[in-house]
């Protein structure tokens, strides 16, 4: 992976329009690996008043100028695995971490930092192999023992060109930092803000946070449906009663524009080798979210009968490690659409199977969101209470999203 990143700095060096390299990027990688590598026990330093910029790592994707990391990057269509993407996104957003928690000689804190979630990640634009890429992260939030980490990716513009108003790219990640030593939650550098607008974006970030928490309240294992969606369900009930037999067991076929939710579902299973890896030994979480959105981009072509483009992925929480060994099973379907918008959603659940007691534990549920502007999407019902409880999830999440959007849009003005 470091050898990935030596690669681009040497070609980078060529090309003054880059505005900076990735050293800093594979400093810290490096510095994470040899900290936890390391048996010395070393004592947490006083805390130290950070800046947002004290965070900032920036790296880059040359796709155009690196054509062998083009090619461990292009799909089959010819255009970026975003998959891999995620990857990159997801140990960016580790580097940023261990930064900002790093002590006033910059050496590296006795923290230990796991993705806790990944709150949205938003694609603005697609990414093509012949443009250079700037990925840039940068803390924009500070708890206890939590961070807001926020990734934005801009293609890099030609000589005399200007820049994009816009970025291709947006995430946003939270990590928590663990003592190295006890495995307890471990107090992280607070954040100093400088300006009105930044704490501006920490007011934002702070209305993500509220609305997630609101929504979480009201969680479907957790609470009934609400009186606006039991009607939903029954009116869903209504329209599909006519579609089944009145004999047991017997099923008479909905038309061609609909699908029931139960005939969509597609599974993968994969052993995870320690190729796969990150820094404390267990899967790394890039690698899960880039298996999900492969899995779910099999699932939604399928679906569509043609390439459905990923527009962005919805909010998650990893709930356990996948160890290194684990037989991880992975199980997407297609819970909610909207035909007269084109798009749809994909649930892909991650369960590691213990081949010795015949169990299986789930250990996250990733979201992803899909459109289709090319082709044409069917309308996905439910006929099971289970299935409506999915379908109502993927309904839910495709409104949160909106809001959740137009905020991190708000965030990108500051």
């Amino acid at each position: 992976m470091l050898e990935k990143y030596a690669e681009s700095n040497s070609i980078l060096d060529r090309y003054s329009v880059m505005p900076g390299k990735c050293s800093d990027y594979v400093s810290i990688l490096q510095r994470i690996t040899s900290e936890n590598a390391s048996e010395v026990r070393r004592e947490k330093q006083p805390l130290v008043l950070k800046k947002i910029s004290d965070s900032f790592i920036e790296t880059f994707l040359p796709f155009k100028d690196n054509l062998s990391l083009r090619e461990e990057y292009v799909n089959y269509y010819g255009d970026i695995r975003l998959g891999k993407v995620l990857e990159d996104l997801d140990r960016l957003a580790g580097a940023v971490a261990y930064k900002h928690a790093s002590d006033a000689n910059g050496d590296l804190a006795p923290i230990v930092f796991v993705t806790a979630s990944v709150d949205r990640i938003d694609l603005k634009s697609t990414l093509s192999p012949n443009r250079n890429y700037r990925l840039v992260g940068t803390v924009t939030y500070v708890g206890f023992s939590s961070m807001e980490i926020h990734i934005q990716a801009q293609a890099v513009p030609e000589p005399g060109e200007p820049a994009d108003p816009e970025p291709n790219l947006v995430a946003r990640f939270t990590m928590v930092g663990r003592d190295k030593y006890t495995g307890k939650a471990s107090q992280v550098n607070p954040l100093l803000l400088e300006d009105e607008s930044q704490r501006r974006l920490v007011k934002v970030s702070e209305q993500i946070k509220e609305h997630k928490k609101s929504v979480a309240q009201s969680n479907l294992t957790k609470r009934p449906p609400s009186a606006e969606e039991r009607l939903v369900i029954h009116q869903l009930w209504l329209e599909t009663s006519k579609y089944q037999d009145s004999m047991y067991g017997s099923r008479v076929h909905l038309p061609p524009e609909m699908v029931w939710l139960d005939q969509t579902i597609m599974e993968s299973v994969t052993v995870c080798f320690p190729s796969e890896r990150n820094v404390h030994n267990k899967i790394f979480g890039g690698y899960l979210m880039r298996l999900a959105h492969e899995l779910s981009f099999a699932n939604g072509s399928v679906f569509t009968q043609s390439r459905p483009s990923y527009v962005s992925l919805d909010d998650f929480s990893f709930k356990k490690p996948v160890n290194i060994g684990s037989i991880l099973r992975l199980k997407s379907q297609v819970v909610y659409s909207e035909p007269e918008n084109k798009t749809f959603q994909v649930a892909v659940s991650a369960d590691v199977i213990d081949n010795m007691k015949s169990t299986a534990e789930r250990t996250n549920t990733f979201y992803f969101n899909f459109c289709c502007p090319g082709g044409s999407v069917r309308r996905v019902v439910p006929r099971s209470y289970e299935d409506m409880m999915k379908y109502l999830e993927g309904r839910r999440r495709a409104q949160t999203g909106k809001i959740i959007s137009k905020l991190q849009s708000e965030m990108q003005k500051q």
